[in-house]
């Protein structure tokens, strides 16, 4: 241990970058507290005689009724990550949520994939594979386990997605996407620019 002190500068210089991160993400909660309370403020509201400063948490669910987003008190803390990035927010996490992809293969590139949109919120998400799990397959897709072996792939991939979020829709296809089948598995996926 160092007498003068010299080891303690790197701990002030980590504890002042962490005031400074706590400062923004604060101004960011202001942000978007505001923009709650603005959006509420358009649709009919009940007087409320309790004192808060700024927003109150207790009106988060009556907030949420009134607001065209739909995020329910449990989302908003779910997603609050997504809600506090400058460029996402409160509607692009909405509009995320109303969503539907389709992910084709539940291997080495669509296992991850799919954990990650299943997290993310992605409002309902189908799996296309007609594969079945493997002990070969569980260095490289992550989102089967061994208690899987020998099934189908769709049915071991939709298991763990709802294991992540149990809050969205998972639609399982269990056969291979082939020129006959695309446009019927296709078409329960609207793009929606």
């Amino acid at each position: 241990m160092e007498s003068n002190g010299g080891g303690a500068l790197p701990i002030r210089r980590e504890i002042e970058a962490l005031k400074e991160e706590k400062a923004r993400i604060e101004q960011r909660i202001s942000v978007l507290q505001a923009q709650l309370q603005e959006e509420a403020s358009l649709a009919p509201q009940q007087q409320n005689d309790g004192v808060c400063n700024g927003f109150c948490p207790s009106e988060i669910s009556t907030v949420d009724a009134n607001l065209a987003h739909g995020l329910s008190a449990d989302s908003i803390y779910r997603y609050s990550r997504h809600l506090l990035l400058p460029s996402f927010g409160v509607k692009a996490q909405s509009n995320l949520l109303k969503s539907s992809i389709l992910v084709v293969g539940a291997g080495g590139l669509g296992s991850p994939a799919l954990l990650y949109l299943a997290a993310c919120g992605v409002g309902r998400l189908g799996i296309v594979d007609h594969d079945v799990v493997e002990l070969n397959n569980m260095h490289r897709q992550v989102i089967h386990t061994e208690a899987y072996i020998g099934q189908p792939k769709v049915k071991s991939a939709a298991a763990a997605c709802r294991s992540v979020n149990s809050t969205i829709q998972i639609v399982e296809h269990k056969q291979a996407l082939r020129t006959s089948n695309a446009l019927e598995i296709l078409s329960q996926y609207p793009f929606r620019p």
